[in-house]
């Protein structure tokens, strides 16, 4: 750490005596021109969650599952990664927040479902609930050994959440000259619906990818 402070202070000083002798050597009667440095303007596409108000968040990434053996055998248990073999077992985890309720957790408390769709499989993979560690959320592991397709899996989660009725209270009204009991929406009822996760638009690298075994 030392020598890296030490060559980037040298670097600034050598710079700074540059300097000092363009000045000194500059006549009286020269001209400086400054040309200003080229600006660039980066077009940013719209945000991966989309540019309407979002009532669900999710959180997702895969990582891969324990088994398997030789170059199947992964090297350490649970280790994040978007990059499998056939054969390795696929494991998606899946935490999120309701925000339409006031960003209450996603748990089977307030989810119908959540399922892991696969492009090829007509079935969706129901997730489960449960503990890691000493946290829960979502998972379900999938086994690639029967899949037919390399490169770019476009897999997508879809999150159904219970619809949550209304929030009322009653209150004490005077109408005329008597008084009469009305119910009043404390918090409206928000419906359940179903919510869609997917990779679509991000870099190739980040998206989840099949490959084959290397050949020995």
């Amino acid at each position: 750490m030392k020598r890296v402070v030490a060559a980037l202070a040298a670097g600034a000083l050598s710079l700074s005596g540059a300097a000092l002798v363009g000045m000194g050597t500059a006549s009286a009667d020269s001209t400086t021109t400054t040309t200003a440095a080229p600006t660039t303007t980066t077009t940013l596409g719209p945000p991966i969650q989309g540019t309407a108000n979002v009532p669900v968040y999710m959180n997702v990434d895969t990582v891969v599952g324990g088994g398997g053996t030789g170059i199947l055998k992964a090297p350490v248990g649970c280790a994040m990664t978007n990059e499998f073999y056939v054969g390795q077992t696929v494991v998606f985890r899946m935490s999120g927040v309701n925000v339409a309720t006031g960003g209450t957790p996603l748990t089977p408390n307030n989810v119908i479902s959540a399922n892991v769709v696969i492009p090829g499989i007509s079935t969706p993979f129901p997730m489960n609930y449960g503990n890691h560690g000493t946290v829960a959320f979502w998972t379900y592991g999938w086994n690639t050994a029967s899949y037919p397709t390399l490169g770019v899996v476009n897999f997508k989660i879809v999150v159904t959440t219970k619809a949550v009725p209304a929030v009322t209270k009653l209150h004490r009204v005077k109408v005329g000259k008597r008084y009469v009991m009305r119910r009043y929406i404390v918090k409206p009822a928000v419906p359940g619906k179903s919510y869609t996760f997917t990779q679509a638009g991000t870099a190739t690298p980040s998206q989840l990818t099949l490959n084959a075994i290397p050949a020995a």
